[in-house]
């Protein structure tokens, strides 16, 4: 079998070309004020990527996922009548696109063979919803105030559970428990339609009004929201009997580019963002260079891309697929602003 690109960069150290704009690191952290161009590996196979084989274990939009019965309804409902309305459940998961998002490829494996799942209707509906969060304070609770510490044996299982997801909730961003919490107002906990309000002792009125947990004090806030959350219709259809025919519809509809014989310096980027060393990218201050610009055009990235200094906030352009001398990647761009 031909040696793919990536194996001749290994055995060859072909990247010393293009060390100084490959630079290593965390590829989620690039360096401010620069594009980042960065791929992930394709395992064995294309369609590998893209194949969802247990649908059930994707998490529901929210802290508490949905019961694994509600998750089975849709998927009845999908297979029956060829599509499914869902509220919070990303089954066709939508990945960052610049300002927006994307629809990412998705397969699903029945016993009659592999079916496409696409997104027909992607919208924000509002729901009335009773919240269940907790904020750090740095002040005393007063001294006839209701205080509780771990451990919260009074509580109910599910309470609980909804207990300690709103406590993540304020670290939600930071590494667990360690340093500062990442915390933009309240993050709470809904009560959707797996929670239920009648059982549980948190809401309306909390049997206490602050918690001691970690040594860090923190007052209960329950209250009843209109909040917006994402109503997605999906659509199924038979695509494939066997593996390898599944194998070659993907390669032949999925792909954005195919890089099969790139200019010289093209390759050069090429050879920096697929470079095989852990966080191994390729770098460049804006505006972008024109070896830069081509390969952004073949991901289709460049149609949805506004000017650098267009952004004032981090933008991510996640999962163009795209071929490379013999191998299959999923590149990123990053514009950390």
């Amino acid at each position: 079998m031909t040696r793919s690109r990536r194996a001749l960069l290994r055995s060859t150290g072909a990247l010393a070309g293009v060390v100084a704009t490959a630079t290593a690191g965390c590829a989620s952290f690039p360096s401010s004020g620069r594009y980042v161009l960065h791929t992930d590996d394709v395992g064995a196979g294309l369609a590998g990527e893209f194949v969802v084989e247990e649908p059930m274990e994707i998490a529901a939009d929210t802290r508490i996922d949905y019961d694994a019965a509600t998750k089975r309804d849709w998927l009845a409902e999908l297979y029956e009548t060829g599509r499914v309305t869902a509220v919070q459940w990303p089954l066709v998961h939508p990945d960052a696109w610049g300002e927006d998002t994307r629809p990412r490829p998705t397969f699903l494996h029945r016993d009659d063979g592999y079916h496409a799942v696409t997104t027909e209707r992607t919208r924000q509906v509002e729901r009335d919803r009773w919240t269940f969060a907790v904020t750090r304070t740095d002040d005393d609770p007063p001294e006839d105030a209701t205080v509780r510490s771990e451990p919260f044996d009074s509580l109910s299982e599910r309470d609980r559970e909804i207990l300690q997801a709103a406590l993540d909730a304020v670290y939600a961003g930071s590494d667990g428990f360690l340093g500062e919490p990442d915390v933009d107002g309240l993050r709470p906990v809904q009560y959707h339609r797996d929670l239920s309000v009648e059982d549980s002792a948190l809401v309306p009125d909390p049997p206490f009004e602050y918690l001691d947990y970690y040594d860090e004090t923190f007052r209960v806030v329950a209250e009843r929201r209109t909040v917006t959350v994402p109503e997605r219709t999906f659509a199924v259809e038979r695509v494939a009997s066997t593996r390898s025919e599944l194998e070659a519809r993907v390669e032949e509809t999925v792909p954005d580019a195919r890089f099969e014989d790139p200019a010289d310096d093209v390759r050069d980027v090429l050879d920096a963002a697929v470079g095989e060393d852990e966080g191994e990218r390729y770098e460049e201050d804006p505006p972008p260079s024109d070896a830069l610009s081509t390969i952004l055009d073949a991901l289709g990235i460049a149609d949805d891309l506004r000017p650098f200094d267009a952004y004032d906030d981090r933008v991510d352009f996640r999962f163009a697929v795209a071929s490379y001398d013999g191998d299959w990647y999923l590149f990123n761009l990053y514009l950390d602003v």
